[in-house]
């Protein structure tokens, strides 16, 4: 989750679709990104926002799914 105002919101929309991240929220005043890749374009992607106020930041190992709802529990 990144600050944004729109001084630089379209900015930090460009260089997501450069890396092919994903804009999963909107507001006035953030935007929420997802990005999946190897570490090394997760860190190319953070140095590129080295100017923006990044608020919350979650990273993750290796993760698999399986595909279909093979596996899946309902609740």
């Amino acid at each position: 989750k990144v600050l944004c105002d729109e001084s630089n919101r379209q900015n930090i929309i460009s260089i997501a679709d450069i890396f092919r991240a994903k804009i999963v929220d909107v507001s006035i005043e953030s935007l929420v990104i997802e990005l999946v890749g190897s570490q090394s374009k997760l860190e190319a992607f953070l140095r590129m926002l080295k100017d923006v106020e990044i608020l919350e930041l979650a990273r993750a190992g290796v993760m698999g799914l399986e595909r279909g709802s093979h596996g899946v529990k309902f609740l």
